[in-house]
């Protein structure tokens, strides 16, 4: 239970924290997205973890459903049973209350998502030549995606008319990038942990953290199909508008510190690649941040059946 405990503080209290001192040079987005979802997934498995093992230990009233401890409660008191079950009508009061809010947030963003998506079935085209891609007639230049089996990438006749051919094939592969490694689902999943764990460090970081890094690794997917100067240049077009709500589009919509930060590691240090024992490092915290947890919780979860 301690190792438990203590894998649930590291995540949620410490990850986040030494995650965000790291240079952005030093990393590359694609592998910090890596730290920061096994950061979180490991905080929410560890939270969790601590919840059930709490429920099942004697003498809680989850404790029954080990069958192999079920002839512990006469050996524990009146009023440690009585404690126990406060203490976790409270608890599961607390998680109760955070799922209420989180689940139905949840689904409202889910369900905006759809009426987008019937939208732009009644008021966009298809695009001619990218079979991916709708085509909105609107003069504001915007490009976006959202997730669809088909069709999931929308780009304003305003973005035809300002991009060119080579920065609109740039700005393609940035919504490609966005599509193909699920970056919409993670916002989601992301958007949970926030509304159930928002007091830990870790959760608020990967908040204000997580939507730029995951823009910077669609970056370097068109970058490296299209060159930098060209996605620079199409960045900088699209930057007047923002971003709808609920989609990810390559000029931005998180403030336009955030895209100026994009701009500038593409124009100097977005090619340098970061060293090899780092990218080994990354890959060792993010696997052991998601064993570790699971790990402590099905040892404390066997420990409890020495308890009596």
């Amino acid at each position: 239970m301690l190792a438990l405990i203590a894998s649930a503080v590291l995540l949620g209290c410490l990850a986040g924290p030494v995650l965000d001192r790291f240079r952005r040079s030093a990393i590359a987005p694609g592998t910090a997205v890596v730290c920061w979802v096994a950061a979180l997934a490991g905080t929410v498995i560890a939270g969790s973890a601590v919840v059930v093992v709490a429920l099942i230990s004697p003498p809680g009233p989850g404790h029954g459903l080990l069958e192999w401890l079920r002839d512990c409660l006469p050996h524990h008191g009146n009023l440690a049973i009585t404690m126990a079950a406060i203490a976790t009508l409270v608890l599961v009061t607390a998680c109760c209350l955070r799922l209420a809010s989180g689940l139905p947030r949840l689904g409202r963003a889910v369900r905006h998502r759809r009426r987008h998506r019937e939208m732009l079935r009644l008021v966009a085209r298809e695009h001619g030549r990218h079979a991916d891609v709708l085509v909105l007639d609107h003069p504001v230049p915007v490009a976006y995606s959202l997730p669809a089996r088909q069709r999931g990438i929308v780009v304003s006749t305003g973005a035809q008319e300002a991009l060119t051919d080579a920065e609109l094939g740039a700005v393609l592969a940035h919504e490609r990038a966005h599509l193909r490694l699920r970056h919409h689902a993670l916002l989601l999943m992301l958007d949970l942990a926030h509304s159930l764990l928002p007091w830990l460090p870790t959760v608020r970081r990967a908040k204000s953290r997580l939507p730029l890094l995951l823009e910077m690794a669609a970056d370097d997917a068109a970058a490296n199909a299209h060159g930098s100067r060209i996605l620079v240049d199409a960045l900088c077009r699209l930057s007047t508008a923002p971003g709808p709500a609920g989609a990810l589009g390559a000029g931005g919509g998180h403030g336009a510190g955030a895209l100026v930060e994009r701009v500038l590691r593409l124009e100097t240090s977005g090619a340098v690649k970061p060293r090899r024992s780092v990218r080994i490092a990354a890959c060792a915290f993010a696997a052991s941040a998601v064993t570790a947890p699971l790990l402590a919780g099905a040892v404390a979860i066997v420990d409890l059946s020495r308890v009596c």
